[in-house]
């Protein structure tokens, strides 16, 4: 409404001013003498019937073009038609969106994440036997420096959840700060800023959840083996200007996970996390298990047990798990997704009874919204919805998914690898050191032999276009002052990245597809920037350049860190850790490869 009075006073507002000037411009006229008069007169006559003549063309031509784009606007969404079972999710300018999640708030409405940004549903989620559309508010992410943008920068989206006890939703990035959006007030926050802490690992928190009437998130940790307990009262805002850390609680005894013993507390490999009178832990090979606080709350005893995936409808094969989703509903089963298989299985939360729902190999399963009797899942840009009463039969075969094909013209980049499998050296996970996000993938000597010097080679034929042959590493001066930037900015900026990732080789594969090779000890003296390489072709040597970790007395843990990009963003952007290893064992260890 206000964008619309605004247009329709525009023109006038000019008129007015142009008369204002022409009426000051004939009194000083007038001053000359009377002879003068009639003249000036005149020609501001002609001037006001020029600049009224000329305001109301340009503001009918405006009008004209805003009405012809609000026309083909509204025939794009009266062309639409709608499909039973799918909502297609579409941007207030009619452009299809996918994200990554999506939750429903009190009020019957959506809010998507995207990894950069919330998408707020205009209209409530039609009904299933219809389908129809979803159409949605971009909200972007907030903004970072003086006010009123917030203290610090927002590291890439990861998980979203809605706090109906605030009206806002809190949103988890992949440095582990956490933001908060008023619904109510429409405004951003800091809910709380991750810091790094003394001894290591760094926390990781890789999921969220609520629990006990909804007052308290409940943040997955399986770096530390933990579950951190946030209590959010419902009367406390969280603040907008300065560091905002409100005191995290721990559910059982901290044990590292290389020092388990039986009957400890484990959420070690874990990757999803939900609670309905217990903690339903989702493990990276598809395993899940329950963690039950014990009275008194706060005493950190807990009963752990597991949750065995079984279906009297047929073998299930090999389960490929991305991510878990449920709500605090006894009848509503653990939705187990499997972004890989392209399926997604019902499992009951006491019994482990498991039903399967297959999807079409061309679909990108994402997030999931539970209902009582089904589940609508985040298929590309589309929801789908399927009926809890009518899984695919028993053994009925799944469709792979189908990867960014460019992706099938790599190999490894050293001869005989095999992946790592913690996904914390993945692309995705946190970096909380320098306050940044890792953006490739690190092979050490764990699985695969690797030292100074082992030799790297091409992960497919391209071009050179970077080759650090005369490379100089940072100094202890210069890395102490890269580290204190990352203190005092709280993130990793792009200059300082490219200085961690030290002696480099970059590969144009063609097709907006390139892939890095850093902390190389040196490379391949043939190498020259701009000649062609093939698949296998030595580029360079395993080190630690731009790590820390040669300088005097500290030269240790050797590794290749590997880079995919893809249209100018990560491999990995935008995915859950899980979500990101399931592609690199497709495009790494799928039988073709080996």
């Amino acid at each position: 409404m206000g964008s619309k009075n605004l247009t329709a006073r525009k023109p006038r507002h000019h008129i007015w001013c142009t008369l204002s000037l022409l009426l000051a411009t004939s009194c000083t006229v007038a001053c000359s003498g009377k002879a003068q008069i009639k003249s000036a007169a005149s020609l501001n006559s002609a001037k006001i019937q020029t600049a009224i003549s000329t305001t109301t063309s340009v503001n009918s031509s405006s009008n004209a073009a805003a009405t012809a784009a609000a026309e083909a606007l509204s025939a794009k969404f009266k062309a639409l038609k709608a499909e039973p079972n799918k909502v297609g999710l579409l941007t207030e300018d009619c452009q299809p969106f996918a994200p990554m999640n999506c939750v429903q708030t009190a009020f019957d409405n959506l809010v998507f994440l995207g990894g950069d940004c919330l998408y707020i549903a205009k209209n409530p989620l039609p009904d299933p036997s219809t389908g129809g559309f979803i159409t949605a508010q971009k909200v972007n992410a907030p903004a970072w420096g003086k006010p009123p943008g917030l203290p610090i920068p927002v590291h890439e989206f990861a998980n979203l959840i809605y706090s109906p006890t605030r009206n806002s939703i809190v949103v988890l990035d992949k440095s582990g700060d956490l933001f908060e959006f008023d619904l109510t007030k429409k405004t951003w926050s800091v809910l709380r800023t991750n810091v790094p802490i003394s001894g290591s690992p760094d926390p990781e928190f890789i999921d969220l959840c609520l629990s006990e009437q909804n007052n308290i998130l409940n943040l997955l940790d399986p770096e530390r083996n933990q579950i951190w307990r946030l209590r959010l009262p419902p009367l406390t805002k969280a603040k907008s200007k300065g560091t905002v850390n409100p005191a995290f609680e721990r559910t059982f005894p901290e044990v590292m996970p290389w020092r388990l013993k039986p009957g400890d507390a484990s959420v070690a490999e874990c990757i999803s996390i939900t609670f309905d009178k217990r903690f339903s832990l989702l493990k990276q090979f598809g395993q899940i298990i329950t963690i039950e606080p014990l009275a008194p709350t706060g005493a950190l005893k807990v009963h752990q047990a597991k949750l065995p995936i079984k279906s009297s409808a047929g073998a299930l094969g090999t389960i490929r798990a991305s991510r878990m989703i449920s709500a605090e509903n006894k009848a509503i089963p653990l939705y187990v997704v499997e972004r890989q298989n392209n399926r997604v299985l019902a499992v009951d939360k006491e019994t482990g009874n498991t039903k399967a729902f297959n999807f079409p190999a061309n679909s990108s399963l994402r997030g999931l919204l539970p209902l009582p009797k089904g589940f609508w899942i985040i298929d590309n840009n589309n929801l789908v919805y399927r009926d809890l009463a009518n899984p695919n039969p028993g053994g009925e075969k799944k469709e792979a998914r189908e990867n960014d094909s460019r992706l099938a013209l790599l190999s490894a980049p050293i001869k005989g690898m095999k992946l790592p499998k913690h996904s914390g050296v993945y692309p995705g996970a946190r970096r909380l050191y320098r306050y940044g996000v890792h953006e490739g993938l690190d092979l050490f000597n764990d699985r695969t032999h690797i030292a100074i010097n082992t030799p790297v080679i091409a992960a497919g034929a391209g071009k050179i276009v970077r080759a650090d042959a005369n490379f100089v590493d940072m100094n202890k001066g210069t890395f102490n002052r890269v580290m204190s930037d990352c203190v005092n900015e709280h993130r990793t900026s792009e200059k300082n990245e490219d200085l961690f990732r030290g002696c480099q080789v970059w590969i144009d594969h063609g097709n907006n597809m390139i892939t890095r090779y850093a902390h190389l000890n040196k490379i391949n003296p043939k190498v020259r920037v701009g000649q062609t390489v093939k698949p296998g072709d030595l580029i360079g040597f395993v080190g630690v350049s731009g790590t820390g970790q040669n300088l005097p007395g500290r030269a240790k843990y050797p590794h290749l860190h590997f880079e995919i990009w893809l249209d100018g963003k990560y491999l990995g952007y935008g995915l859950t850790p899980a979500e990101t290893v399931g592609i690199f064992e497709d495009v790494f260890e799928s039988p073709a490869k080996k």
